[in-house]
C-alpha cells in the first residue's frame, strides 16, 4: 500500500497567494510534525490559482521546490470544486460549472497540463478527481441523455489530451470521477453503468479510454448511500474500472429519536450541502441538506405523536413518512474526523475504515490513499476547532489513525 497522505481543500487556496500560504504554513507544519520521509499531498487547486499558474510555468515548478523543502509531496489533485471552496456560502456551487459545460472540461485540462511541472521527479502517475458529472438537477435540466452524450464527450477529449501528455512527458495522468450522494452518479452501480455506456473498454482514435478515466472512492460518500466499500470495488473491479484513489472520510449517522434529530440539527451550517440518506435500496430516499430532512422528520414525529395520544385508528401517517423506508436510520454527508467513533452525540461511520483499506489492499492497482476532512471550522461549536494549531493537530491524529487501521487491515489481508 502507497503512504497514507491527506487532502489539502481543508486549507485556503482560493488563489495562487492563498496556496503559498497554506503551503509554508499548515501544510509544512503537518509533515514535520509527523516526520515521515515525505508527506504525500492532494493539491485543490481552483480555477483561478490554475489561471495564474499557467501565465508563468515556472511558478509550478517554484511551488514544487518548496514543497519538496518542507518535505511534501504532490501525489494528486482535487480538480472537484472549481471555485472557491471557502466561501462563505458553497452548497450546490461546488457542483458548477459541470461537465455539459465547456468551462469544466478546459479548466481539467489546463490542471493536467501543469502537472508535469508540480510533481516530484520519479513520479509515474497522478490522480486527479472530478466532479461526478454533476447535481443530478442542474446536470438533467436540459434533458439526461443530451447531457450525459455531452459529458461523455468532454470526458473522451480529456482522455485523448491526457494521452498526448504521457507520449511526451511518460506522465500517466488519470481523472478519477467521484460518485456522491445527488449527483448524477451517486452510486457504483451508475456508475458501471455510466463507463459500460459511454466510456467502454475500448480504444478510440488510439486512446484506450479506461486508461486515463477511473474512479475516486469517497468513504463518506459510500456510506452515506448504504454501500459497503468491498461491494463497491468488486463492482468496479468487475466491470473493469480502475479505482485510483480512495478518500478516508467518515459521515455521521443516527435514528429518527428525538435525542439524534436534535443532535443532527446542530450539524445545519451555511457553507456546505449535507445530504441526509434514509433507507437502503429500492426504498433509499434523500433529502439535499439538513433542514430539508428536519422538516419530513418532524412532521413524521408529529404525526405519530398525535396517533399514539388519540389511540385513533383511522389517523393514517403522512405519505412523506419516513417509516416509510425500510429502515429506520439516516447517514448525513458530513466528512467528520476519521478518528471519532461518536461526534456531539452521534455515531461516525469510522469503523468502515480499516475495512475499506484491507479491501483496497486486495485491489489489482494500488490507489492512493488520503484522508479527506475538510469542515473542521464548520462542526458543532463543542467539537468545533478553529484555531489552524488545532486543526492541523487534528489532522495529525486522523493521518497517525489512518496509518494504525492500515497495520490492521495488513495484518487481516496476510491472513486470509
Amino acid at each position: 500500500m502507497k503512504a497514507i497522505g491527506y487532502c489539502a481543500n481543508v486549507h485556503p487556496g482560493r488563489n495562487l497567494g492563498q496556496l503559498r500560504e497554506s503551503l509554508k504554513g499548515p501544510m509544512a507544519r503537518i509533515a514535520q510534525s509527523l516526520a515521515q520521509t515525505t508527506l504525500p499531498v492532494s493539491l485543490w487547486l481552483s480555477a483561478e490559482t490554475i489561471r495564474e499558474l499557467s501565465t508563468d510555468p515556472q511558478k509550478a515548478s517554484h511551488l514544487r521546490d518548496q514543497a519538496n523543502d518542507f518535505g511534501i509531496s504532490f501525489v494528486a489533485i482535487n480538480a472537484f470544486p472549481y471555485g472557491n471552496f471557502h466561501a462563505q456560502r458553497v452548497k450546490h456551487a461546488v457542483y458548477e460549472p459541470n461537465w455539459t459545460d465547456g468551462r469544466r472540461a478546459h479548466y481539467t485540462m489546463a490542471v493536467a497540463d501543469l502537472l508535469p511541472l508540480l510533481v516530484a521527479d520519479g513520479t509515474e502517475h497522478i490522480s486527479i478527481s472530478t466532479l461526478p458529472l454533476g447535481w443530478r438537477g442542474h446536470f438533467s435540466a436540459s434533458g439526461s441523455g443530451a447531457s450525459v452524450g455531452i459529458a461523455s464527450t468532454a470526458l473522451e477529449q480529456i482522455a485523448s489530451h491526457l494521452h498526448s501528455i504521457e507520449k511526451t512527458t511518460g506522465l500517466h495522468i488519470t481523472l478519477d470521477i467521484e460518485p456522491e450522494p445527488g449527483c448524477a452518479i451517486e452510486t457504483s452501480e451508475e456508475l458501471v453503468g455510466f463507463f459500460s455506456h459511454c466510456l467502454p473498454a475500448t480504444t478510440r482514435a488510439g486512446v484506450h479510454l479506461r486508461r486515463y478515466i477511473g474512479a475516486c472512492v469517497d468513504v463518506c460518500h459510500v456510506a452515506v448511500m448504504g454501500e459497503p466499500p468491498y461491494e463497491f470495488f468488486d463492482r468496479c473491479v468487475k466491470a473493469g474500472i480502475a479505482i485510483n484513489r480512495v478518500q478516508l472520510s467518515s459521515a455521521i449517522k443516527g435514528t429518527h429519536s428525538a435525542h439524534d434529530l436534535a443532535a443532527l440539527a446542530q450539524f445545519d451550517e451555511p457553507r456546505y450541502l449535507h445530504q441526509v440518506v434514509s433507507g437502503f435500496g429500492a426504498a433509499r430516499r434523500m433529502w439535499e441538506d439538513i433542514p430539508n430532512f428536519l422538516v419530513d422528520a418532524n412532521a413524521d414525529m408529529q404525526a405519530l405523536a398525535f396517533t399514539n395520544v388519540a389511540a385513533n385508528p383511522h389517523i393514517v401517517e403522512p405519505t412523506h413518512s419516513l417509516a416509510n423506508t425500510n429502515d429506520q436510520q439516516w447517514r448525513c454527508h458530513w466528512h467528520v474526523p476519521i478518528h471519532n467513533a461518536m461526534i456531539n452525540g452521534l455515531e461516525t461511520t469510522s469503523n468502515a475504515i480499516t475495512g475499506t483499506l484491507e479491501a483496497a489492499m486486495r485491489l489489482p492497482n494500488a490507489p492512493l490513499i488520503e484522508v479527506e476532512t475538510y469542515a473542521w471550522t464548520q462542526l458543532p461549536h463543542i467539537d468545533r476547532l478553529s484555531n489552524d494549531q488545532d486543526i492541523e493537530a487534528g489532522i495529525v491524529q486522523e493521518i497517525l489513525y489512518a496509518q494504525v487501521c492500515a497495520a490492521t487491515a495488513q495484518v487481516a489481508s496476510d491472513i486470509t
